[in-house]
């Protein structure tokens, strides 16, 4: 309690940092999972290798954010079986099963990240000091990943444009449902079983953020991704706006 009563405002202040921070490794060290379950399918030795670095890349940011939120002293939960994040891993493990490396860098480093560079630029502007300066340089890291990957996913859609498109649908649907409903204005599935207490989305105006704006902000990217990446306007559109709200 001294180090929140010396860091912090107020006790609501604490509580948010703690569940910003609680989302933030918690999807980190999923992020970590995946890579490292993408690494067991893949056969190419260097291609395996790239996907292990992937994965100690995420553990590396999951321990930043560890390492700071023990330095404030903050309330961390981390739950990997988490509603939102438990659904999310299991649609990278039923592609991953397949051996489908196309649909896991498609929600790994598409889907996740848009959500996670996005709202680590939010939050990082919005809580400054040293918690600004961590947020931001781990988010420009997921940039570089998904600049990459978008590069990749360039040139599996011009090798077979409509069967990509697709595919892509599919995962769109099946993944990007789950994190809509993550960041929808109330838990349109029950609590996420990582935030302390009540959902933090009611509480985020104490930092200066608002879930519309978080959410809007991460959709944007994720169109702009799509985009790049050669999905057709009139279609992705379409998929964004029917998630659920």
């Amino acid at each position: 309690m001294e180090t929140q009563e010396k860091e912090f405002k107020s006790i609501e202040v604490f509580n948010v940092t703690s569940d910003i921070y609680s989302q933030a490794i918690t999807g980190e060290l999923i992020g970590m999972s995946n890579f490292a379950t993408l690494a067991e399918t893949i056969d190419d030795p260097h291609e395996k290798m790239e996907a292990v670095e992937h994965a100690d890349s995420e553990r590396r940011h999951a321990e930043g954010f560890m390492a700071y939120a023990k330095k404030l002293g903050l309330n961390v939960n981390i739950n990997l079986k988490g509603s939102y994040w438990n659904r999310i891993r299991e649609q990278f493990l039923n592609y991953a099963a397949k051996k489908d490396f196309i649909a896991c860098i498609i929600i790994q480093e598409v889907m996740l990240e848009a959500f996670a560079i996005s709202m680590y630029t939010d939050a990082g502007n919005a809580l400054g000091g040293a918690s600004k300066k961590l947020f931001l340089s781990i988010a420009e890291e997921e940039k570089e990943h998904m600049d990459h990957s978008v590069e990749l996913l360039q040139e599996e859609l011009h090798k077979d444009p409509d069967t990509f498109i697709k595919k892509f649908e599919g995962i769109h649907f099946n993944c990007m449902t789950i994190l809509s409903e993550f960041s929808a204005r109330t838990d349109l599935k029950g609590h996420c079983g990582v935030c302390n207490g009540d959902c933090m989305k009611n509480a985020l105006h104490h930092v200066n953020l608002n879930v519309d704006s978080l959410r809007g902000n991460a959709l944007a990217l994720y169109a702009k991704a799509l985009d790049t990446i050669g999905i057709p306007g009139e279609k992705s559109i379409v998929w964004i706006a029917k998630l659920p709200a």
